[in-house]
């Protein structure tokens, strides 16, 4: 594995390489250190415990995924991905917890506001009923249908991860990158539709669209996976498209590596080709054209913001 590092250099390069460059969000630390408050008012961390939301960097992510949505938008779409990321840290990998929390219909509390369980494994119950609130306050009730699917779908792929991590089988390389789609966690994005100029949150997106948001996700899943794949292993957890490759290929670490930097690129240049495609298309409104557009500043943004986890393995090969 001594390898490994090396070869995340290789992944970055080839992500500088790939991604234009993108600007943030004028507000961006102020949306960090909103986020951190936010979070720790809402019980999620405790004032001295925040050493792993800190390295999510979740306000600069947002800021350059949205650089020019609205501060409020801003603030409420990274509080809304701050919860997301929470629970993937705090309940996504124990299958015991994650149980629990699947019980609790989360995505119901969503989309009909259910009073949040007053004996929850958890504050993210009630930390999700207030991002909600925040949604209606900020005219989104009906956008909370869509953001309550996604929510499912990303719990639902949690969920099928655990006998992975339990009996060490890895899925097919096709259920994986399905999965991944939803397990990175990028559906508050959405709540860009809230900002002007976006398509009405009640209107259905044509399926060409939301799949290209989709994509969007999954790009950002697998680059995750590349530049956070030294870490995972360290820790012992299995969950990543190298082990998924090596398995399904007989590849050894250091191949399946290289295997999956290209994947990332094939999907990189079909999302380019679909985002041309569609927004060449003269059927698209003016708001589904601007959606496109916000749906393209995720990738390009999503690929600045995982600069700390390149720089986290870095850090760690140097210590």
């Amino acid at each position: 594995m001594s390898d490994i590092p090396d070869l995340a250099d290789y992944a970055h390069t080839h992500l500088s390489l790939l991604f234009a460059p993108a600007h943030p969000h004028p507000d961006a630390a102020a949306l960090e250190a909103d986020v951190r408050q936010w979070a720790v008012l809402a019980g999620l961390y405790r004032e001295g415990d925040v050493g792993q939301l800190d390295r999510r960097r979740i306000g600069h992510l947002v800021g350059y995924c949205m650089p020019d949505a609205p501060p409020p938008l801003a603030r409420l779409t990274a509080r809304y991905l701050a919860w997301v990321f929470v629970f993937d840290d705090t309940v996504a990998e124990d299958a015991p917890r994650l149980r629990e929390h699947l019980a609790l219909d989360l995505p119901g509390l969503l989309r009909d506001g259910t009073p949040a369980p007053v004996l929850a494994p958890s504050l993210l119950p009630g930390a999700l009923a207030a991002v909600r609130r925040e949604i209606v306050e900020h005219g989104g009730a009906a956008l909370l249908p869509a953001l309550a699917t996604a929510l499912r779908q990303y719990l639902q792929a949690c969920a099928r991860e655990a006998p992975w991590r339990e009996h060490g089988q890895p899925p097919s390389l096709g259920d994986y990158l399905h999965d991944r789609t939803h397990t990175a966690g990028g559906h508050p994005l959405y709540l860009q539709r809230l900002a002007p100029g976006m398509p009405h949150p009640a209107e259905n997106l044509p399926p060409d669209l939301t799949g290209l948001a989709e994509l969007a996700f999954l790009l950002g899943g697998l680059a995750n996976d590349l530049l956070g794949y030294a870490a995972e292993q360290e820790s012992g957890d299995p969950v990543n498209v190298v082990t998924v490759l090596a398995h399904e290929y007989t590849l050894t670490p250091a191949e399946a590596y290289r295997a999956a930097v290209v994947l990332h690129a094939g999907h990189k240049h079909h999302f380019d080709t679909g985002y041309a495609t569609l927004t060449a298309d003269p059927r698209l409104s003016p708001g589904q054209r601007n959606f496109a557009d916000a749906v393209a500043g995720w990738v390009h943004g999503s690929a600045a913001a995982i600069e700390p986890y390149w720089h986290h393995t870095r850090t760690r090969q140097q210590t």
